[in-house]
């Protein structure tokens, strides 16, 4: 009736909704203004204003019941509360929101309803206008009609090159040409004539115009699946680069050909949602709808996938290969019409959701961000978007890459975090035949691809569900395992035989046979866990600690008294094992979960993460070993253990790696039997067990250790064998067999004859009762009575109860008894100075009670090899080429470099990125992606998801980074004078690390244990395992450069002897260089003569204090007067051309 004009409808319509209801998007209910307000359908002041006009005339409005409430009644309904009828009583500026159009004063509806007058024929309240009143609603205009339309005809465009290139035409032909729409053209007249834009902004506004419409019309419009866009829109977007832009301007490239790269595909069509469901027993393929109705699938995980079908495109009739909107999916009736709302709303995140108050089309982000949907749901729907070709842009109907929905405001990396984190992302699905919570992504993976249609169908085994060792397995994934045949399938199927059946025929491979579990005491007939029986002191805690991680890595943790099957965390929460070895434990128990892959995100077997580098070799080797010993290589992946031969084909197992676990060498001799002393493999100490007859289980059997005590026979032997490695053949011989050979001297055979050892420790009770425990060497003969070393303070009681505890081996504790600490020092911190060099030697316990500081000043990694036969300084990996380190050493070595700065040449102490080290020939090809994860723990690991960096410490925490990678890395940044962090300029302490939280106080208590470092790293010199302190320990540093160098001898490694291979502060366990003068121990030569060279070089010798690195040492070191006596030849100066005589020499200051 005109009483309003239309530009008014859509606000009054929405104004409307306070009496009729607005509806929940999400639930479809009918909610009242109030409601609105809260859930921000409506704006806050908007809202207060209708609400007080409610008041004002009445009551609150219920639009359910459609009537006005008392305040307390819309208190009870949750339609009003207290706090906004406070902020409608407070009287403000805020709730004033109405004009006296007489005054111009800023009212609330009461006040301005006060000033009314009432009709007395209606009723009605109306406004009295005093007569000069002018609405301000009208618009006043700087230019009427006709002096606009002079202005557009005598302003003339010269329009950019095109359609109408060359062309000049005045606002008036283009305003009317078919460049500017009706719409557009009333629009810039009218914003002309109120002066909201100048003549000048008209002109641009037209050629951005006419350039946009130029553009649409340059090439032909890309479909996408449900709209049209231009190659300019694909390029903003980042899914085409500028080269292929301009192709398909200058026609050199077809639109069609754009669109089939596989590239742009996925972003414009996506790559298809689940659309069906394909049954195993009678290879049948059903409609989502359609499953659930007959009962394949749940209806709770039908809906979810039908929501995901509408939320990335279409709804997919899997049987009929068609794609549907979802009125036509509802009306062709592959959707029942009870789903229609629900599947609406979820298609809305693909056409847009509404904003209700600015009727602006939103994204389904937007939309959660705004509160109209709830979080849960959102995160599934935008987790389906990913999968399937990326966050959907509601307005052109096309997938977009991530930086593209960032920037749109599509997505922010906090919801990408969710979705993608595979912990802690969205599990809003569930495998229907394992009921397993999972992702989409994680769901898609589990599908199977028809191959007429290309659907993804969804294979359900109607309850052919097997027990794995951590998740249920269908029977499709054992078949695909090769673990159960065609054959056994279509028994199983047909109903002839049951899972249950089927399952004791393959239980080797769905729980594998039984580990190690626990102890039976032949004394007691008692069985005890493994931890009982190691803290009654029945074996030894590495003993223990090696049969408890071989549990974790085969399955569970075994608990023998109550026949349990725990998992780590279980196990230690009950008491099974103890807190000290949960951490270690629980990566041993990802050799069953699964590792994951710092960079992908991939879940890895135990095989995979050793080639990786993510776990040792040594380590990785011991496990793999157990899983083979009961039952077979386990895939994390499907939570089962395979065939070999699939093994192979998965990827998760080798020939070479089997050849090594074939071979029963030292290698893979990684435990302990507490009865003989020997080292076997895990296979040959299972044989040696014996199983429960209660439980099934398998015992070690311990011998009745007091009664073999009282006979005076032996209760441990250990051997030590001294080993020549001739690196021509690459075959071992005995240091007998070297000597016969000429391979090395005599002095050199008597000095590692004396190293060879056969320790065994008897009981010996003599006729008067007495009770001796001796430790006896087989070979040699030498005896030593363990009180009488007691007795004359040789050892202390701390070092014997060590022993007794298994913390130190037999060797160790024998190299105690004859004063030789070199063994004990290999597990403790040394201490290189000349006075705690005297402690060490009159009281040789004392070592491993050096109180240790953290390092205050930075100091440098390993930088180099020194070649003390050729004086030559070399690289690492030069030092490999010539076989002077091993190859794991050299990786380490170079990891260290990597994780503190990067790769240094030794000649000139420059440090480079990898990538360049590789070009200066510092680094081999194939060693770049072994240690560019150490280049990580210095650079920063980046989050793929935040893309913010993380120190090595965090990345150890979040999982980015396995525990003896990240461990080797922290040791090293922690001895070279502090932490890493990508953010700050400088080393970080360990106190300040822990006060940020980068690190917890379990790390920085083992970082603080020097002595407990791992020993991965073979000394070049003694060929005997240290850790990389004791490599710091052992090493130069050249005056100068500062350049830390580890000695070598190119000679010795051939197996010959040579004159320079001196002991080090600290030299490794069993070395006795120098022995018969004892002169020797702890020096180093300030300076080696190349004699006739006319060359000389300078070194100072590095060693460890208890507070800092590299401290100057006195010429008078002990073996300062040895250096004296073995340099009868002056050496040479080159920078003062002169000679330097011996005493001269002694005078070089040395650190």
């Amino acid at each position: 009736d005109g009483l309003i004009g239309p530009e008014l409808h859509e606000k009054l319509l929405s104004a409307e909704k306070a009496v009729t209801g607005y509806t929940d998007p999400y639930t479809g209910r009918k909610i009242s203004l109030y409601q609105a307000i809260k859930k921000d359908l409506v704006s806050n002041v908007h809202g207060i204003h209708l609400l007080e006009a409610q008041i004002a005339t009445g009551g609150i409005i219920d639009p359910v019941t459609s009537h006005r409430l008392p305040i307390n009644v819309a208190y009870q309904r949750g339609i009003f509360d207290e706090e906004m009828n406070k902020t409608l009583s407070d009287i403000t500026l805020d709730s004033k929101g109405f004009v006296d159009p007489n005054t111009d004063d800023e009212l609330t509806y009461a006040q301005l309803k006060d000033r009314c007058l009432t009709d007395p024929e209606t009723g009605f309240y109306l406004i009295p206008m005093t007569d000069g009143e002018k609405p301000k609603g009208v618009e006043n205009l700087i230019h009427d009609e006709s002096e606009a339309r002079e202005v557009f005809e005598n302003t003339t465009v010269d329009l950019p090159e095109g359609t109408l290139g060359g062309k000049s035409m005045s606002i008036w032909e283009i305003l009317n040409s078919e460049f500017i729409s009706e719409k557009e053209r009333l629009k810039l007249t009218r914003e002309y004539q109120s002066g909201k834009i100048t003549r000048e902004r008209l002109v641009v506004v037209i050629i951005e115009i006419i350039q946009q419409v130029e553009i649409r019309r340059g090439y032909e419009m890309i479909s996408t699946f449900r709209s049209q866009i231009t190659a300019e829109q694909l390029y903003s977007s980042k899914i085409i680069d500028l080269e292929t832009l301009n192709m398909l301007k200058g026609k050199k490239i077809t639109v069609r050909e754009v669109c089939e790269m596989e590239s742009v595909r996925k972003y414009l069509f996506g790559t298809g949602a689940i659309s069906g469901i394909y049954k195993c027993p009678g290879k049948e393929v059903f409609n989502v709808y359609e499953a659930m109705k007959k009962g394949l699938l749940k209806a709770e995980l039908a809906h979810s996938l039908l929501e995901a079908q509408a939320a990335t495109g279409f709804m997919l009739d899997a049987v009929k290969n068609k794609r549907l909107n979802v009125d036509e999916a509802v009306r062709e009736a592959l959707v029942g019409p009870e789903l229609h709302d629900k599947l609406l709303s979820a298609e809305r995140a693909v056409t847009g959701y509404r904003d209700p108050y600015t009727g602006n089309i939103i994204s389904l982000f937007q939309a959660m961000k705004k509160g109209l949907i709830a979080k849960d749901y959102v995160l599934s729907l935008l987790d389906a978007q990913l999968v399937t070709g990326g966050i959907i842009d509601p307005e052109y109907s096309y997938h977009l890459p991530l930086e593209a929905a960032y920037q749109r405001g599509y997505l922010d990396r906090e919801t990408y975090s969710l979705l993608t984190d595979p912990t802690e992302g969205s599990r809003g699905f569930r495998d229907p035949n394992t009921e397993e919570p999972m992702s989409y992504s994680q769901l898609m993976a589990r599908c199977k691809v028809d191959k007429n249609t290309g659907h993804r169908l969804l294979t359900t085994d109607m309850g052919l569900i097997f027990k794995g060792l951590r998740k249920q397995i269908t029977l499709e994934q054992l078949m695909a395992s090769g673990i159960i045949t065609s054959s056994v399938a279509e028994k199983l199927q047909a109903g002839d035989v049951t899972v249950d059946e089927v399952s004791d025929s393959i239980k080797k491979y769905l729980e594998g046979t039984s580990c190690i579990s626990g102890v039976f005491v032949e004394a007691s007939k008692e069985r005890l866990s493994i931890y009982q029986a190691m803290k009654k002191g029945m074996i030894r805690p590495g003993t223990a600690f090696e049969l408890l991680e071989a549990q974790a890595a085969t399955g569970y943790m075994i608990d023998p008294i109550r026949n349990m099957k725990l998992t780590v965390n279980e196990a230690v929460k009950l008491g099974v094992v103890g807190s000290e070895f949960k951490d270690k434990l629980l990566s041993a128990e990802r050799a069953v979960t699964g590792y994951r892959d710092p960079y992908s995100g991939a879940l890895l077997s135990l095989f995979q993460a050793m080639q990786k580098s993510l776990i040792l070799k040594d380590h990785g080797i011991r496990l793999l070993e157990s899983q083979i010993a009961t039952g077979g290589i386990i895939d994390p992946q499907f939570s089962h253990r395979l065939p070999v031969e699939m093994a192979y084909k998965r990827g998760l197992f080798d020939e070479e790696m089997n050849k090594i676990l074939l071979d029963p060498g030292d290698d893979t001799k990684g435990f302990f039997d507490p009865n003989t002393e020997e080292n076997l493999t895990y296979l040959q100490l299972k044989e040696r067990c014996m199983v429960d007859s209660d439980t099934g289980l398998c015992l070690l059997p311990l011998k009745d250790k007091k009664r073999e005590r009282k006979t005076s026979s032996k209760s441990s032997v250990r051997k030590r064998r001294v080993v020549i490695v001739d690196p021509e053949s690459g075959k071992e011989m005995s240091v007998y067999e070297a000597y016969r050979k000429g391979l090395i001297d005599h002095q050199t055979y008597t000095e590692l004859s004396e190293q060879e050892c056969e320790w065994e420790e008897v009981t010996i009770s003599s006729s008067d009762g007495v009770v001796k425990s001796m430790i006896t060497d087989r070979r040699s003969g030498r005896q030593y009575d363990i009180d009488d070393a007691l007795s004359k303070g040789l050892i202390d009681q701390g070092s014997l109860d060590l022993y007794r505890s298994g913390a130190l081996s037999i060797t160790e504790f024998a190299d105690m008894l004859s004063g030789n600490m070199s063994g004990h020092r290999s597990r403790s911190s040394s201490v290189g100075s000349s006075s705690s060099y005297t402690s060490q030697q009159s009281s040789p316990m004392r070592s491993h009670m050096v109180t240790w500081s953290d390092p205050l000043e930075e100091t440098g990694p390993v930088a180099g090899i020194l070649d003390t036969d050729t004086l030559e300084k070399v690289s690492i990996t030069e030092a490999m080429h010539r076989n002077i380190v091993d190859n794991i050493t050299g990786q380490r070595l170079l990891e260290a470099q990597a994780c503190t700065g990067g790769i240094i040449d030794p000649n000139t102490g420059d440090k480079y990125p990898v990538t360049d080290a590789v070009g200066k020939g510092l680094v081999d090809k194939i060693m770049v992606d072994r240690i560019n994860l150490a280049q990580k723990a210095f650079n920063g690991f980046e989050d793929p998801r935040t893309k913010t960096k993380m120190s090595a410490a965090q990345a150890l925490k979040k999982g980015w980074l396995y525990y003896e990678a990240g461990q080797r890395f922290l040791e090293v940044q922690y001895l070279t004078g502090g932490l890493i962090e990508p953010d700050v300029p400088r080393r970080v302490p360990l106190d300040e690390a822990l006060q940020k939280g980068t690190i917890d106080p379990r790390t920085v208590q083992k970082l603080r244990d020097v002595g407990a470092y791992a020993k991965y790293i073979t000394c070049p010199k003694t060929k005997l395992k240290i850790s990389y302190k004791d490599a710091m320990d052992r090493s130069m540093i050249e005056e100068g450069t500062g350049v830390r160098l580890l000695e070598a001898s190119s000679q010795s490694t051939k197996g010959f002897y040579s004159p320079y291979n001196m002991s080090g502060a600290g030299s490794a366990a069993g070395s006795r260089s120098g022995s018969k003068t004892g002169s020797r121990t702890g020096s180093r030569r300030g300076s080696f003569d190349a004699t006739g060279s006319g060359y000389s070089m300078s070194f100072s010798s590095s060693s460890y204090t208890s507070s800092s690195y590299g401290r100057r040492l006195a010429a008078s070191v002990p073996g300062g007067k040895e250096v004296s006596q073995s340099l009868s030849t002056p050496l040479y100066n080159p920078d003062e051309s002169s000679s330097l005589n011996q005493t001269q020499l002694l005078q070089v200051p040395m650190m």
